[in-house]
């Protein structure tokens, strides 16, 4: 069985820490690996651990988890979602089959429904077949739409790729390309193993990774031929470089 890493956001105390409880004595398999009780200390915290499974309260101290969703779907591949609340709401319901949630709980959550969900997703994985970023990483090479058709490329020659609204720039050893895709699925494509999220648009190729330089804000990054590429980093992706 797959160990799966979690997040839960919820603002209220109690609650969080009554459904962390149930996860550590039904659910050890399951690693949470942060707790968040605001929208905006859950949007840093789930571009940083990219968790497989997200408990999300609903309502989120003068904001709600759909727009957190609604936000993080333009940047990530969205994770298992197992949406937490104190209210039966067919509006939220209908919101939940659009982001396709694993399960709709209502708080107190019970422990039944809990391992419910739970297998819910474990059966989504087992059953959800080979990707086609899978099946690109296996062969060598991804493909990205461009303004004049597709472009085939080793995740080699990726130096780093920055998001501008809509499209991207990826850098390659011979030159910058404009992808008509969003960083979240070019993301999605090359995988994690080789390429870090620095910040919420830009990723870097950990492997070409020099030096940071902690004075200019800046990460270098050097291809095996030698050349070498400057790129400015905002404090989080500072941070997340230097963990990596």
């Amino acid at each position: 069985m797959k160990n799966f890493r979690a997040i839960i956001v919820e603002d209220e105390r109690l609650p969080r820490l009554s459904l962390l409880q149930k996860l550590k004595t039904y659910h050890p398999d399951i690693e949470v690996v942060d707790c968040c009780e605001s929208y905006e200390a859950s949007l840093t915290s789930i571009l940083r651990h990219r968790p497989d499974i997200l408990f999300l309260d609903i309502q989120l101290q003068g904001h709600t988890s759909l727009e957190l969703l609604h936000e993080l779907k333009e940047a990530i591949p969205l994770p298992h979602i197992i949406f937490t609340t104190a209210y039966s709401n067919s509006e939220y319901l209908l919101e939940a089959i659009r982001f396709a949630a694993a399960d709709y709980l209502l708080k107190p959550v019970d422990v039944s429904d809990l391992a419910k969900a739970i297998r819910r997703i474990e059966e989504r994985d087992a059953t959800t077949p080979s990707s086609a970023s899978q099946s690109q990483a296996q062969s060598g090479k991804f493909t990205f739409r461009t303004l004049n058709g597709t472009l085939y490329v080793s995740k080699d020659e990726v130096v780093y790729v920055r998001a501008s609204g809509n499209y991207s720039y990826i850098m390659l050893a011979e030159g910058e390309e404009i992808i008509l895709e969003r960083l979240g699925i070019i993301e999605g494509k090359l995988g994690n193993s080789h390429f870090i999220r620095a910040g919420r648009n830009l990723l870097l190729n950990r492997d070409l990774i020099y030096k940071v330089d902690r004075k200019h804000k800046c990460c270098i990054l050097r291809t095996p031929a030698g050349r070498e590429y400057s790129v400015e980093l905002s404090a989080g992706g500072m941070e997340a470089v230097e963990k990596q």
